[in-house]
């Protein structure tokens, strides 16, 4: 589901940037910024590079009971109940030296495609999203300072041009049955005669 989500809206970005500028190399990449050696990856040089760097659970629509759903008329389903989940995902123009300005480009660029389309809609996702969600929608995050400085201490690297943005609803909805209420087939009044 996150991938899923991920790879799409990767996939957008991409997709107008070769309508906006007609080349064919896909310029925003999936991928950590540092590898566990502390070494930074070949593939992300002169690149957008998008990361998770966050996700949590959506506070509004937290829903600690579980569900029931029809089941063959003959009874209900219980479940547990439909994990809502934000995304924050940052994009950080991993460009140096003379592509420096190439690179603030690029993240302008990703910046005004999510201020245009600030909600999309999932149906052309595939297979790998709830069809519970109809829309995902896309928010900036601010972050003081003294908050960047120690997401990028974590991450291992050296600060760079970035944005993060809050992604919602990403929903799970793969919990198995838990149990099985059976439908009432009569009243206590019927029952007595």
């Amino acid at each position: 589901m996150i991938d899923t989500v991920m790879v799409h809206v990767r996939d957008l970005i991409n997709q107008n940037f070769k309508n906006q500028h007609g080349f064919s190399e896909n310029k925003v990449v999936i991928s950590n910024l540092v590898d566990l050696d502390g070494s930074s990856p070949l593939e992300v040089d002169d690149k957008v590079v998008m990361f998770l760097l966050n996700l949590g659970e959506e506070p509004s629509l937290k829903n600690h009971s579980s569900r029931l759903g029809a089941f063959d008329g003959a009874g209900f389903q219980s479940k547990s109940p439909i994990l809502y989940l934000h995304l924050h995902v940052v994009f950080c123009a991993n460009f140096r030296n003379k592509k420096y300005i190439e690179g603030l480009n690029y993240l302008s660029q990703i910046v005004s495609f999510f201020n245009k389309n600030r909600i999309i809609d999932t149906s052309s996702f595939g297979a790998g999203v709830s069809k519970k969600i109809e829309k995902i929608s896309f928010e900036l995050c601010s972050l003081s300072f003294d908050s960047m400085s120690h997401i990028w201490s974590s991450i291992g690297a050296k600060i760079l041009p970035s944005s993060i943005y809050k992604i919602s609803l990403i929903a799970i909805d793969d919990s198995p049955m838990t149990g099985f209420v059976p439908a009432v087939s009569t009243t206590g009044e019927n029952s007595r005669e």
